[in-house]
Order: C-alpha cells, then structure tokens, then sequence
C-alpha cells in the first residue's frame, strides 16, 4: 500500500516517521521530496581499477567536498554521491522507494534503484548519475530525491552499516561478502 500525503503527515505528527529538518513542503500528493544536503562525494581517482572484493573500506577512494559557491557541479557521463539534508527516521513497517524529480531526470540525471530499509536512520547518501553530455548542477536545499513510502506486511529493522549515518557516506567494501 502507497501512503498518500494525508498518512505521510499523520505519521509525522504521531512521531512514527522522523524527519529533522522538516518543513511540510517536503511532503507530497505521494511520498517525500527530500532535498540535497551540502557535501557530496566523487572519486579522488580516475582511470583505476577498483575491486569491491578486495576493500574493507572505500573512504580514500573518494573525496568528500563541501558545495562551492552553493553549487554542486556533476560532470558529463559522471556520478556523484549526494546526501539529503534531511536526517530520516522510519518506522519498522515502512519501506522507501527512492527516485529523482522527474524535472530533474528531464535534464539527464538519474539515481540507480535504491531502497530506504524499514527501521532504517540517518541522512540518504544515493548515486546521483549525469547521463547527459553538459555539466549539471544542483544547489544545497533544492528538492531532488523522491520517495515514495509504502507499508509493509510484518515488521523489521534494518541492522547494517549506514545505520544514523550522517552526511554522505562512501559505500562499504566488500571484503569477505565474496567467493
């Protein structure tokens, strides 16, 4: 079941779901439109070859940079990792759909399939690609990642590493997740 904006307030007013800041313009006809924090992350390298399976962390391979001039720059056929500004707390039985604003993705970006685990906390860091051959940019506070709640059948807590992360966070290596 889709939560509509009615369900989204109700559960944010009876303290269920957590959102730190909040303005109400946040919520919408369907889900949440969560805005861009003021770091974001890209690779400190180019050109290398990069194994998951052999990483137990993956902090040197990227450079954590604080938006310039309130401006975060995504260059042609590139990624960046992006965090919210909003610090999210979910509820045990409800799970978020992550997607770009569709006006957004009209320019060429584009955010892999990600998912917001129930019981899950912290700031969002989610893959932002620039598909296009121009440099995009994207501003601190503008609305960009869309996600639509649903409820789930059951309860659960989401137990891993990105638990109350807060600001962007690099990926976890995989070391030992490997055959």
């Amino acid at each position: 079941m889709i939560l509509a904006r009615g369900e989204i307030l109700k559960l944010i007013k009876d303290g269920s779901l957590g959102i730190e800041p909040f303005t109400e313009d946040v919520v919408r006809e369907n889900g949440l439109d969560l805005r861009v924090g003021n770091e974001y992350a890209i690779y400190a390298f180019e050109n290398q070859v990069i194994d998951p399976c052999e990483l137990e962390s993956t902090r040197h391979l990227f450079s954590i940079v604080e938006a310039k001039d309130g401006r975060i720059i995504i260059p042609p056929r590139s990624f960046a990792l992006l965090t919210t500004m909003e610090y999210v707390k979910f509820p045990r039985d409800i799970i978020g759909f992550c997607n770009l604003r569709s006006t957004l993705a009209r320019y060429g970006l584009g955010v892999p399939p990600t998912i917001i685990d129930t019981g899950f906390e912290g700031n969002i860091t989610i893959e932002v690609i620039n598909n296009s051959g121009n440099y995009l940019v994207l501003r601190p506070g503008m609305r960009f990642l869309h996600v639509v709640l649903a409820k789930t059948i059951g309860e659960a807590k989401y137990q891993g590493k990105y638990l109350g992360q807060r600001g962007v966070t690099p990926p976890k290596g995989l070391k030992g997740e490997c055959s």
